[in-house]
């Protein structure tokens, strides 16, 4: 018999035997497909730093992780990172307080929400400023937190679709891994 011929058999009865498979698994019996995997929740790449020099002394200064891979826009000292419908920014306010949170009350306590105190991060006092708003009928939540920085207050702000938020909380537990 013809080698050729036995070969092209072989391939072809594979052939026939998968697109069998696939048609009658597709029958009314058939297991449903399995849903796609939910998308990873956003990172912060590490490396990138958003750097905040403080004027209590040389060298001294508030280094923030930021994603390096998200769409950044500066105005003056504010930072604001984007991916789809998140938004991780960071600030300095030139206010002078007695602590980050009076600071936070300052500049951000009318708005509403609730401003609260907030462990110490990297040996700055800090306060966190929670609220909710809605932008084109969706609600949104958004974290602030406040350190306080001698003559400013540094700010990392987190703001995604309030039904997204935890999931994607990471990127900001990430940026609050601040060093000075």
């Amino acid at each position: 018999m013809n080698k050729k011929l036995v070969g092209s058999a072989v391939v072809g009865a594979a052939v026939l035997a998968i697109v069998a498979a696939q048609f009658l698994s597709s029958g009314p019996d058939a297991a449903p497909a399995a849903a796609p995997p939910p998308s990873p929740a956003p990172s912060i790449v590490s490396g990138a730093l958003e750097v905040y020099r403080l004027a209590d002394g040389p060298g001294q200064a508030i280094e923030i992780p930021v994603p390096a891979d998200w769409a950044v826009n500066r105005d003056g000292e504010r930072a604001s990172y984007r991916r789809g419908e998140l938004l991780l920014e960071t600030d300095r306010v030139p206010i002078t307080q007695e602590d980050a949170l009076s600071g936070l009350k300052a500049v951000f306590g009318r708005q509403g929400g609730t401003v609260a105190g907030h462990a110490p991060i990297a040996d700055f006092d800090a306060a966190e400023w929670n609220f909710t708003y809605d932008r084109d009928g969706a609600q949104r939540r958004v974290t602030v937190v406040g350190l306080g920085a001698g003559e400013a207050l540094v700010t990392v702000r987190f703001d995604a679709p309030a039904a997204d938020f935890e999931r994607d909380r990471g990127v900001f537990d990430e940026a609050l891994k601040i060093r000075s």
